[in-house]
């Protein structure tokens, strides 16, 4: 997923070890998608058709990057597998859970050998191994270096993977992950409430299936163009429930798309000034209900 793979040894080099901490703009980036993602997650979680309990953390995997060895050392770890990312307010950080704790067991399980160099085989997997497992148990434990055992109890969230794509430039989601890409990141500045309207737009996708909607054969114009309409009106709903201000989607929609992000050029999104209308027309609305229930309250596309 993170195309720098081939860079980022050299990168990874001037950075300081600093065990337990983000150490690099690539952590503290991890972090922040997690942590508004996680908001967005939790706080929608009784609207979403396909809600799991979650924990609000991501795994990292020293073999993803050119030179592992290299980023052990960066990183101040024993071991290949650790702790990438937690999001601020989630149970993985009421837990204790930090960055760059070094795993050995997911849920009683080794993390078993090293893949290929460059791989992302064995981190999703293991990811998988612990979304599942809180999904069922509603709680997940993770066995640390040293041997000491952290058990995570799950709370509510749509059931979605949140991550930071350094392959990709623009954000997208499946019915179960919603990324966003390193450079649609770098352009927002760092706005909390911009990037927290980019990922409600992909979460919609994601609440409302839309990869089913679009399945082979069904990816018109008029299509795609009703999906992300969909998308953009109940992203501020989604924006809303979590405590964001739904009019910084108007100002990520006025802000990025000139610059051919986020969307595909042409009449499949929608001109930007008719993007924005819609969504002022749908913040409106939303505020005329006595609730954010968008489950019961939105109005779908016909």
């Amino acid at each position: 997923m993170r195309a720098r793979l081939a860079s980022l040894g050299a990168a990874l080099a001037l950075a300081q070890p600093a065990a337990a901490q983000p150490v690099d703009d690539l952590q503290q980036d991890d972090a922040q998608v997690q942590t508004i993602g996680w908001r967005l997650s939790h706080a929608n979680a009784p609207y979403c058709a396909r809600s799991a309990p979650g924990i609000g953390l991501l795994l990292g995997d020293v073999q993803t990057f050119a030179d592992p060895a290299v980023a052990r050392a960066v990183y101040g770890l024993s071991g290949d597998v650790a702790v990438a990312a937690v999001a601020a307010g989630s149970p993985a950080e009421a837990a204790g859970l930090a960055a760059n704790a070094v795993v050995v067991a997911v849920d009683g399980a080794p993390v078993g050998p090293a893949p290929r160099r460059g791989s992302w085989d064995r981190v999703w997997a293991l990811q998988s191994r612990l979304e599942q497992a809180a999904a069922q148990g509603g709680k997940v434990s993770l066995t640390l270096e040293g041997g000491r055992v952290v058990t995570i109890t799950a709370a509510p969230s749509c059931g979605v993977r949140f991550f930071l794509d350094d392959a990709k430039n623009n954000a997208g989601a499946t019915r179960s992950e919603v990324r966003i890409g390193r450079e649609a990141l770098d352009q927002l500045g760092g706005d909390e409430a911009m990037i927290a309207a980019v990922l409600a737009h992909e979460l919609a996708h994601a609440a409302l299936d839309h990869e089913t909607l679009l399945g082979p054969g069904k990816r018109s114009t008029d299509a795609v163009r009703r999906t992300e309409r969909e998308a953009d009106r109940l992203s501020v709903w989604i924006m809303a429930n979590a405590g964001y201000p739904p009019e910084a989607a108007l100002r990520m929609i006025r802000l990025i798309y000139p610059r051919g992000l986020l969307v595909i050029p042409g009449a499949s999104h929608g001109k930007a000034s008719t993007r924005a209308r819609e969504m002022a027309a749908e913040i409106a609305v939303m505020r005329a209900q006595p609730d954010t229930n968008w489950a019961l309250r939105f109005r779908r596309e016909p």
